[in-house]
């Protein structure tokens, strides 16, 4: 049975030996310590105040899930653009009807296009010349927490690359000839730059060189946990146990930590972070102490994120 924010505040009121709702300790505050905890849990920014040791996060499936773009081929502006710019010039074909673009490090959106113009066009902060290329820019899920991996035709996983060393990359391979990539053996296509993707601002999913439009693409992630506001919510936690044995004890630990009372505070606390290493064991059937690539199936620490 699924935990309820009503299960969650109950226990905490009697782990701080307080009634519900009471003037020190009111819904307010408890459920923002609740949710808080269960962020933290989620996203893996787990520190223990007492020993300020950070507890490795393992996958957890229950936030894991899949979300699709079909892939349109880079363009390039047809004439130069000015800065505020209204509108810009390029072959629109398989572009939608409105959306985000990617021009040299500007996110410029536009609400209409002719089949040789985008229209209504804001963002413009550059002047472009004719030639420059045009990427589109795909807005992340609105429960995007961090990227798992991302997939290019169900059979290419696309490297990702840090945002500033995009144009360093175009330029060094431009007019190279590849027939097989390099990143992929099995992946055929000549005169192609390898495809690679960033993230810009936490917010933009930007797929370069993706010349075959309609292609799919597969982004990886791992959700943000839903922020429990009704008696009947339930924590994203989806194990019982440990959500009952994680987020509450953490809440209130840390809760009584802040209030400077360091020993009640240590039992909760302790108790918590044996059960974070527990749950990351129990769902991954492996220590996630020391990670590996193979293991969190892909470089975090590459992306811009």
């Amino acid at each position: 049975m699924a935990t309820t924010l009503s299960d969650l505040r109950t226990q905490c009121y009697e782990l701080l030996r307080e009634e519900e709702n009471s003037s020190a300790y009111s819904y307010t505050i408890v459920d923002q310590m609740i949710n808080s905890a269960q962020l933290r849990i989620c996203t893996g920014a787990c520190i223990n105040p007492l020993t300020k040791e950070m507890v490795a996060k393992g996958d957890l499936p229950f936030i894991n899930t899949d979300y699709f773009y079909s892939s349109v081929g880079d363009i390039t502006l047809t004439a130069d653009a000015t800065v505020w710019a209204t509108s810009l010039s390029a072959t629109t074909t398989n572009f939608a009807s409105s959306g985000k673009l990617y021009i040299a490090g500007n996110i410029i959106t536009y609400t209409w296009k002719t089949a040789s113009t985008f229209t209504w066009v804001t963002g413009v902060l550059f002047a472009f010349k004719s030639g420059e290329r045009v990427s589109q820019a795909f807005t992340l899920p609105t429960d995007f927490a961090s990227i798992k991996n991302v997939t290019y035709n169900n059979n290419y996983r696309m490297e990702s690359k840090e945002f500033d060393d995009i144009f360093e990359e175009l330029n060094k391979l431009k007019g190279r000839n590849y027939g097989t990539s390099e990143y992929n053996p099995d992946y055929n296509n000549t005169n192609l730059l390898p495809t690679f993707y960033t993230i810009k601002d936490g917010t933009y999913l930007i797929i370069f060189n993706v010349n075959n439009t309609g292609d799919m693409i597969r982004l990886r992630y791992e959700k943000l946990p839903t922020t429990m506001s009704a008696t009947t919510d339930t924590a994203t936690i989806s194990n019982d146990i440990y959500a009952k044995g994680t987020i509450l004890y953490l809440a209130v630990g840390e809760l009584l930590y802040n209030r400077w009372e360091e020993g009640r505070a240590g039992e909760l606390l302790n108790f918590a972070y044996g059960q974070l290493r527990e749950m990351f064991k129990f769902y991954n059937n492996a220590s996630y102490e020391s990670l590996n690539w193979k293991q969190y199936k892909c470089w975090k620490w590459r992306l811009n994120i």
